[in-house]
């Protein structure tokens, strides 16, 4: 509650200010009351009043002298002039001791109403202030920017005010936000190194304010940086320091800021840009121009991303040896998935899985891989650890080509004696031409010609031939009919027996009979 102390000569007058208006419902306590300007100066001294009321004429010491020698002991006291006659000369000679009203006898009580709540508007903001300015004189430049960067609502006008007295009021602000690679590994003290060696290179050359906010070390610059050359310089500047500190960064620029209220602005832009860093390409400083990883494909370009197939073709351009073809796949996979909103988690999960499907199964035809285990699945694990999904895409298209080299397939032998060995692999999977010519890079009808002219055979011909020969060995090995048509890829048992009759020239149980005689 603030405290109001009423002087008058006029005891009546006294005790009616005192019900004229409901003080309580206004913020106000009475907290005594004076009938002379030397009686005021002591209750003033002991009751310590936040609001006068002042008979402007009184015996002895009138209202003018009493305010006169308050505000030479109370500059923040606020005063109301309270006056039988509409003397101006009065009037004037007290709005120079800075009163707050002057009301004349009788009291309006809405007049004064008003005045008291004006008045309580106004202490408050004094007393925000005063907090404020308290807070300024202890707080450093680097406080000031977190505190003000944590603000939710717009700054007071008190904000600029301290600002200025920090030396930070600017034509111009952006915000440079830094995050640390190795904050995690080495902790407060690898981050307190890498912030020291930014004031080195940015502060201390009169760049802008370095500051911590969060996991991220900012700082605020008086100079925009517009343009790319600027850019190269302001990363180059950056990479620097964090050279010195032995560690790694990201940068992010927020927009230009031409006002204090819009700085808070610049830090969350270049904030959001940094939480998003795994899809942006890395050593660059990102800002509003960066473009995020397949950026450049329209939707109606990208195909989905199925697992299975991705998986299926991956594993065939391994088998093969096909190097080029597993990298084009292992981006074309990151960009279905960028496409379809997969979260840098749901990528690298995505992936994991991806990789341990072409490894499992190169692994059932090639078991001197299987020694190898341990050390493929630690690799395989190392994803997670992928700063980027540039970072991935290469960590994931060097360890298939180990595997490729690992299983025999890092030669340049022909490719139709590649796809002839696939098929005597994979016969009893779904294998397609046009999967095969995707991997290879051919259009599927040129890559049967090809197969038609190394082998003699179009290609699901020697598919089925294939399996036929394997199937009739299932069955010298006693395997039941249906038992060979699966293994040997037909689902359907009757079109499995269409195919052995075909080119065997009897059907399997007849085969099977002979066996036995």
């Amino acid at each position: 509650m603030l405290r109001v102390l009423i002087v008058d000569d006029e005891p009546k007058l006294r005790e009616g200010l005192k019900s004229i208006v409901p003080w309580g419902e206004l913020g106000y306590q009475i907290v005594g009351t004076a009938a002379n300007g030397s009686e005021a100066l002591e209750k003033h001294r002991h009751l310590a009043p936040d609001v006068m009321l002042v008979d402007i004429r009184m015996p002895g010491m009138d209202g003018l002298r009493l305010i006169e020698a308050i505000r030479t002991v109370d500059a923040a006291i606020h005063l109301l002039i309270l006056s039988g006659y509409a003397d101006f000369d009065y009037a004037k000679r007290a709005i120079s001791h800075r009163v707050d009203g002057y009301l004349l006898k009788p009291v309006d009580e809405e007049e004064l109403r008003q005045y008291l709540l004006q008045i309580k508007e106004a202490i408050e903001q004094e007393q925000e202030w005063r907090t404020l300015n308290r807070a300024a004189s202890d707080m450093s430049r680097e406080q000031f920017i977190q505190t003000w960067f944590s603000q939710e609502s717009k700054p007071d006008p008190a904000w600029r005010q301290i600002a200025e007295k920090m030396g930070l009021l600017w034509n111009h602000y952006q915000v440079l936000l830094i995050h640390d690679h190795r904050h995690v590994e080495s902790g407060q003290e690898g981050s307190h190194l890498l912030k020291n060696r930014l004031i080195e290179a940015f502060e201390e050359q009169g760049h802008g304010v370095v500051f911590s906010m969060h996991d991220y070390i900012g700082i605020l610059m008086p100079i925009p940086v517009l343009t790319a050359g600027g850019r190269k310089e302001l990363l180059q500047m950056a990479e620097g320091a964090a050279s010195l500190a032995g560690t790694a960064i990201t940068s992010s620029l927020g927009r230009q800021a031409h006002r204090l209220e819009e700085v808070p602005s610049s830090y969350r832009c270049a904030k959001e840009r940094i939480r998003e860093r795994f899809f942006y390409a890395p050593g660059e400083l990102l800002f509003s121009g960066s473009e995020r990883f397949a950026g450049d494909i329209s939707r109606d370009e990208q195909q989905p991303y199925d697992p299975l197939q991705w998986m299926e073709q991956l594993y065939y351009a391994v088998d093969v040896g096909n190097v080029e073809v597993q990298r084009n796949l292992l981006r074309s996979a990151a960009y279905a998935m960028v496409h379809e909103g997969y979260s840098e988690e749901g990528m690298k999960r995505s992936f994991v899985a991806l990789l341990t499907g072409v490894y499992n199964k190169l692994m059932q035809h090639h078991t001197e891989l299987q020694s190898r285990t341990k050390e493929y699945s630690d690799r395989i694990a190392a994803i997670f650890r992928q700063r980027t999904a540039h970072d991935l895409c290469q960590h994931s298209s060097q360890f298939l080509e180990e595997l490729i080299w690992q299983a025999g397939k890092g030669g340049r032998d022909q490719e139709m004696k590649r796809i002839m060995d696939l098929i005597q692999r994979n016969y009893s999977e779904n294998i397609k031409l046009e999967t095969l010519a995707t991997v290879f890079n051919y259009n599927s009808a040129y890559l049967g010609k090809m197969f038609k002219n190394t082998t003699g055979e179009y290609f699901n011909t020697y598919l089925d031939k294939v399996r036929i020969s394997k199937a009739k060995d299932f069955l010298k090995q006693g395997m039941k009919v249906y038992q060979v048509a699966e293994k040997v890829g037909y689902t359907n048992v009757d079109y499995f027996h269409s195919k052995f009759k075909k080119y065997v020239g009897t059907s399997p149980s007849n085969y099977r009979k002979e066996l036995d005689l």
